[in-house]
């Protein structure tokens, strides 16, 4: 029988005196794998552990089996407890020492003190450290959660480079001449549309460091953005953010980027921008994640389109792993890393033409948690012999 290994795991180190370690573990854990005080919402899924509580009967936690997953994210929240810990600090300096040279795990550094630059200083170089330190040492609520929100983008932007098989972002200057690993299309109507997609360009290219992994091209209308699009989806490297205004929806070249996406399964997100509103809204702008423009919130629509890119990049992988222990001569199993909406017959019935398997049930998985029963049933009726399931029902189902 297969053995199911996740594509990858995070954990979280902290010292168990350090105060604010179980906030930081908590905010993590509910934007990477499920929200904790809503645990039937719709999140990514990948496994979060703690490394807090040693052992019984040691001072240290349980070690983190690198083997267990494809690829491992360790974040260690340094204070001063774990650095004047000399049991803690053999345990750190053990992970970085088995990490130190492997592509497939990463150590993700945070600073909550000075005394963390010192930290085994001959490894973790002071550019690798997040810096969440204050001036007097304490943390108000304000300052904690603004250190939290650091940490999460640094999380964001390194999982999407981890599981793309690219250096960590402190190396990112090592692959000068290399093409950015995502080709970033800025899809907006010229009449309304296009100073705001300018912007968002130039703020990407300006103000972050997401140079090295974002390629980010505005698009205009007319432009030839389905040759571009189709040569970097079929690789799995694009991803589109949509400035959605008043005539978006009625120019046909917009309508062909929003098309050609998600025929390729692409990440989206539509940043709503609507000033008057619109004769005729485009149906097949739904299905993917939201946020208002407001001016200046560039940094929430880069968070919330990395975190698409991270959800592609893992669900892809989970589901296709997990599809494979199940597979049959009788039934044919494909994914989808986003919830499936009608627009998905068109290439599930093809995916079984082409397998020879039009006579064969077909189970098309998707991540967790289902869908509500209305949209099942409008889905089932399409065809009965196309069963949309979780990873969570698939064991059910057999």
């Amino acid at each position: 029988m297969k053995r199911y290994t996740s594509p990858l795991t995070i954990y979280i180190v902290w010292h168990p005196k350090f105060t604010h370690g179980e906030k930081v573990a908590e905010n993590i854990y509910t934007n990477f794998n499920r929200d904790v005080e809503n645990p039937l919402s719709r999140g990514i899924g990948i496994p979060v552990l703690f490394r807090s509580t040693p052992l019984k009967n040691q001072k240290v936690p349980k070690e983190i089996d690198l083997n267990a997953s494809d690829y491992n994210a360790i974040l260690v929240l340094v204070d001063d407890y774990l650095f004047n810990d000399d049991d803690w600090n053999i345990f750190v300096k053990d992970l970085v020492e088995k990490t130190k040279s492997d592509d497939k795990n990463r150590i993700f550094p945070v600073a909550f003190s000075e005394n963390a630059y010192y930290f085994e200083e001959a490894t973790l170089g002071k550019t690798q450290f997040l810096n969440a330190k204050t001036k007097g040492g304490e943390h108000t609520e304000d300052e904690l959660n603004k250190a939290i929100e650091g940490i999460k983008q640094r999380m964001l932007h390194g999982l999407c480079r981890l599981l793309m098989g690219k250096k960590p972002t402190h190396k990112a200057s090592e692959e000068i001449g290399i093409p950015a690993p995502i080709k970033l299309f800025i899809s907006h109507a010229k009449k309304d549309g296009e100073k705001e997609a300018e912007a968002f360009r130039n703020y990407i290219e300006s103000y972050t460091k997401l140079n090295t992994f974002f390629d980010a091209n505005d698009i205009a209308d007319g432009y030839a953005f389905d040759k571009q699009i189709r040569s970097s989806i079929s690789e799995g490297k694009a991803a589109l953010v949509v400035f959605h205004t008043d005539v978006y929806s009625s120019r046909e070249w917009c309508q062909i980027e929003i098309l050609t996406a998600k025929r390729y399964m692409a990440p989206i997100v539509v940043v709503h921008h609507i000033n008057k509103g619109e004769k005729r809204s485009f149906p097949y702008l739904g299905n993917v994640p939201t946020i208002k423009y407001n001016n200046d919130n560039f940094s929430e629509i880069i968070d919330l389109t990395l975190y698409q890119v991270l959800v592609n990049l893992y669900h892809t992988r989970n589901l296709e792993k997990i599809a494979s222990l199940y597979r049959s001569e009788d039934i044919l199993t494909m994914h989808l890393s986003s919830p499936p909406e009608l627009f998905n017959f068109l290439d599930i019935l093809k995916a079984k033409e082409e397998n020879g398997a039009t006579e064969k049930s077909l189970i098309v998985l998707y991540p967790d948690p289902p869908l509500g029963i209305e949209e099942i049933a409008v889905l089932d009726g399409m065809n009965g012999d196309i069963h949309f399931l979780t990873p969570i029902q698939l064991s059910t189902y057999f």
